[in-house]
């Protein structure tokens, strides 16, 4: 064990160690834990957030990078936009004019940012050109696709090798005599040179950034040195950019340094890729950035730690001191005179302060107990004289209740027998009580059916009779649809009647007009004898009686036919009349058939009024009976209830008394044991008289 108890004292072992060098050594441990955590944290967190900055910035700077690119191409479009609308360009293309186009040239060298600029004709050749280019006279550009494409009427960018150029932008625009035109005079091609400084110091200088142009996979100019004219070795990146025309970001070497690198492709307008643009930064520099950083992180984590040890021995320090206060407090109050009166000094609220407050009132309270206590002693003196004379008052007294038990035991095993005699009596009317309530309940079910079965048959009623008084309406409404049908019959077999007499008229007038016709062809032929009698007099009253003629006989032909038809006519209006005739005979049988059948519903209506009322009064006689039923049923109901009551209170009694019984037994076996003890109670008073005086002089050391 650490430590030992000798004569009522702590005594210290050899190995122990004391709270405040564990809790210094502890936070110590903490302090440098938490430094060496959180600066490899920091360096790690700054590690990886500069390697992201720095793709991030990459990526910036190669977007930036083909901006400036997209910018200088748009430039030139410019260039060749104004240039196709000249009218000395285009006047000097027809006319063949190379002197002018050549002072074009220079002024174009001269105020515009280009490298390089030149006029072709329509088979790709130079008319002019700033010949320190190799865009001298004569040469032939027509292998270059920008130049290609213009000629054929479209306008063109490209990324390629041009004159004595190795790797230029490209735009080359058509000329054309009229705006229309399907036919080209030659282009107009202007180009940057990218074999010169200045797009990859512009690129280094904007972005800090290393920047190398590609033709293919050949570097023809880098800022990064010794490195143009050589071919891209890495495969992947190789066909990554130029095959697949993907943008390539990633951590490669190149003469043996590590970089940080961005590949993009460079397209012509039609897709196709002839180079690559590269951007990259040295991973260097963030091993640099990393080891500054280190330098300054560490002393100030190893600083900061050696404070806060020192501001931890300090606090240690200063808490232990007031922990011992209260210790020496609770030596003296062990070592003393065991004086309550003395208290702790409280300093400052905390959780020590806290132990300082609590102790004192533990003093407090331990004080108030022990004034107590000898209070109580004295209290205890008295008592125990008096238990001394009350213990031989109570062994009389326990003689008398002996008998009086015995008296008691007695009477309960008369009662018993009793309680067991009205039990079965109980028992044999729950019997008839139980068989009262199933008769009750057979008879209420017989009412519940028979009475759910005079509703239905109400139902039904109700469902018939309403169905009679449809009927009956309906009965109604066709016998006055009945009637006014046989009124519309009678008058339609008037009008027929009419219409038969007028076309009996009818054929009267078409027999006269079929007479006037024969009389009119008698007159016609008597007209022609005349006219032929006359000669030539009288052949114009000729054609005027062959007319006559004619229209007799067209007249005759109408007659007849309306002659033909009025036969039809009346024909068919003597089947309607009959047809009518017997139409309004109908009509009468179904009127009086109806009424008949009226009269038939009304008896029925009658008829099932009465029984409509004869089973009411059933109803209501059976739910007299059903009512009568359910308060027999209730009245059964409460009194097996009260009977289960009854029941169950005989058996509780018997119970009881059993219990009664059995508890007597054994009073009367305590109260003996009582007897026998109140003797030995005495010795015990005697006893708890000295145990007190002990006790007394015991609590009379402390001082309250």
């Amino acid at each position: 064990m650490a430590k030992k108890i000798e004569n009522n004292k702590w005594v210290r072992g050899k190995k122990d160690i004391q709270i405040a060098t564990k809790l210094i050594a502890l936070i110590g441990g903490v302090i440098v834990l938490s430094s060496v955590i959180i600066a490899a944290v920091s360096l790690t967190v700054f590690d990886r957030k500069q390697v992201s900055a720095t793709e991030e910035q990459l990526i910036h700077s190669a977007e930036g990078a083909k901006s400036i690119m997209d910018d200088w191409l748009v430039t030139l479009s410019g260039y060749g936009a104004i240039t196709s609308i000249r009218g000395d360009v285009i006047g000097s293309m027809v006319d063949n004019d190379t002197d002018i186009l050549s002072d074009i040239v220079d002024r174009y060298s001269d105020l515009l940012e280009h490298d390089m600029v030149a006029f072709v004709d329509n088979n790709g050749k130079i008319i002019a050109g700033n010949g320190e280019q190799g865009f001298s006279p004569k040469a032939d550009l027509s292998s270059s696709y920008a130049v290609q494409t213009s000629l054929t009427g479209v306008a063109s960018h490209s990324f390629e090798s041009i004159g004595n150029c190795a790797y230029a932008a490209v735009f080359a625009y058509p000329l054309k005599e009229y705006e229309d035109s399907d036919e080209t005079l030659g282009a107009v091609i202007f180009a940057y040179d990218l074999t010169t400084d200045s797009f990859t110091k512009l690129i280094q200088n904007s972005y800090s950034a290393e920047c190398t142009i590609f033709s293919g996979d050949l570097r023809v100019k880098s800022t990064l040195p010794g490195v143009e004219g050589t071919t891209l070795a890495n495969t992947e990146i190789v066909n990554m950019v130029l095959e697949n025309g993907e943008t390539y970001r990633g951590e490669n070497k190149i003469k043996g340094k590590n970089y940080f690198s961005v590949y993009a492709p460079l397209t012509n307008d039609d897709g196709h890729i002839t180079g690559m643009l590269f951007i990259a930064k040295s991973l260097e520099e963030i091993e640099a950035i990393r080891v500054t950083t280190i330098k300054i992180v560490i002393p100030i984590a190893i600083a900061i730690a050696a404070i806060l040890m020192f501001l931890s021995y300090l606090f240690v320090r200063w808490l232990m001191w007031r922990i011992s206060n209260v210790s020496r407090q609770l030596e003296e109050m062990a070592t003393g005179e065991a004086d309550l009166t003395k208290r702790v000094t409280l300093r400052v609220i905390d959780e020590v302060g806290m132990l300082v407050i609590n102790f004192n009132k533990f003093c407090d309270k331990l004080q108030q107990i022990i004034g107590e206590t000898k209070r109580s002693k004295d209290e205890l003196s008295v008592s125990g004289e008096s238990m001394s004379a009350s213990t031989q008052d109570t062994a009389s007294a326990i003689t008398q209740i002996i008998a009086n038990i015995d008296s008691i035991s007695h009477q309960i095993n008369t009662q018993t027998s009793s309680v067991q005699q009205t039990a079965g009596a109980v028992d044999e009317i729950s019997s008839n009580i139980e068989s009262l309530n199933r008769m009750i309940e057979n008879q209420s079910s017989g009412v519940s059916q028979a009475s759910a079965a005079v509703e239905e048959m109400i139902g039904n009623i109700s469902s018939v009779n309403n169905s009679v008084e449809k009927m009956a309406s309906s009965f109604k409404e066709l016998e006055e649809n009945a009637n006014t049908g046989f009124k519309m019959q009678n008058d339609v077999n008037e009008r027929i009647q009419q219409i038969e007499t007028q076309s009996e008229m009818l054929q009267d007038a078409n027999t006269a007009i079929s007479s006037i016709a024969e009389q009119t062809n008698l007159l016609a032929m008597n007209a022609a004898i005349e006219a032929a009698h006359a000669g030539e007099a009288g052949k114009g009253f000729a054609v005027v009686a062959d007319e006559i003629r004619k229209l007799s006989e067209t007249s005759s032909a109408q007659s007849k036919t309306i002659g033909e038809q009025l036969t039809k006519i009346k024909s068919q209006i003597g089947e309607v009349v009959s047809a009518s005739n017997e139409s309004s005979r109908s009509f009468g049988v179904v009127s009086q058939k109806i009424q008949e059948t009226d009269q038939l519903v009304m008896q029925i209506r009658a008829a099932m009024d009465e029984q409509n009322q004869g089973s009411q009064q059933i109803t209501d006689a059976l739910k007299t009976m059903n009512d009568s039923t359910q308060e027999v049923r209730a009245a059964s109901i409460e009194m097996a209830n009260g009977n289960k009551m009854i029941l169950e209170e005989v058996q509780h009694l018997q119970s009881a008394t059993l219990e009664m019984k059995g508890s007597m037994d054994e009073m009367s076996q305590g109260a003996r044991k009582i007897n026998e003890t109140g003797s030995a109670l005495a010795d015990i008073s005697g006893q708890v008289q000295d145990a007190i005086g002990k006790i007394g002089s015991q609590i009379d050391l402390f001082k309250v």
